[in-house]
């Protein structure tokens, strides 16, 4: 009898191979650098992509969080004035490295003093100022009124506007302002706003547009283990870059 060849059974064996191979490395290596970040879409024009972090997410590797397609990133410096964030000078340097813009954020205590809090703030970035403009998180009453709360405010946004030359940007949600803030007029900053929704966020009056806006706390990001704050900033990375400019006084 004739001798078969045996290439048709090598070709199928290698393509069955390279078929598993692919399968597997797609279910279980799978470059995950390469997804990038989703960000939603209420209709309003472009958007740039973000987070915000602190020592919640441990190690962060930045690499690939900017591969991911994270532009920008605001990094908690301390808690009030008892708790610095264990975190901060890591991540702050190694945002800068892999060219992320990069603001600093402190959850404000309105409790405690506010030019203590703000110097501790001015103090963490007087070396290294960032891209962004500062950011005052307010979202703890401290069981002060309104009228107390608006007025520690104002206190800390002129401190950092004296010390840093730079106009500071407000994070709130709109419950928050509306019933803890008695709505106050501070549109003279930035607002950030927190609201998660899918849908266009609900903007705390007197301010009329929102220039940040976190939409999740339970973002996924390749480079960050467990959930992560996902932002947006409300203009093109070019619209970003001259924000950040134009904030500077």
């Amino acid at each position: 009898m004739p001798r078969k060849s045996r290439w048709p059974v090598l070709a199928v064996a290698f393509a069955s191979c390279v078929a598993f191979l692919i399968a597997f490395a797609y279910l279980f290596g799978g470059d995950d650098e390469e997804e990038q970040v989703a960000t939603p879409d209420c209709r309003q024009g472009p958007t740039t992509p973000g987070i915000d972090v602190s020592y919640h997410q441990e190690t962060i590797n930045w690499k690939r969080v900017r591969r991911a397609g994270v532009l920008f990133a605001f990094i908690r410096a301390s808690d009030g004035t008892t708790f610095g964030d264990p975190m901060f000078v890591k991540n702050w340097a190694n945002a800068r490295k892999v060219g992320i813009l990069r603001g600093a954020y402190q959850y404000f205590r309105p409790e405690e003093n506010a030019t203590a809090q703000a110097d501790l703030l001015i103090a963490a970035i007087k070396h290294d100022r960032g891209e962004l403009p500062p950011v005052i998180d307010l979202e703890s009453d401290g069981g002060k009124s309104p009228t107390q709360i608006r007025r520690s405010v104002q206190i800390w946004i002129e401190r950092v506007r004296a010390k840093l030359g730079v106009e500071p940007i407000i994070y709130t949600g709109p419950d928050f302002w509306r019933n803890k803030v008695g709505g106050a007029d501070l549109t003279t900053q930035p607002l950030w706003l927190a609201h998660y929704t899918t849908s266009c966020p609900t903007i705390p009056p007197p301010w009329t547009a929102w220039t940040l806006w976190q939409h999740t706390d339970r973002g996924r990001v390749p480079g960050i283990d467990g959930p992560v704050d996902l932002d947006v900033f409300a203009g093109t990375f070019a619209d970003l870059e001259d924000f950040a400019r134009r904030s500077r006084r």
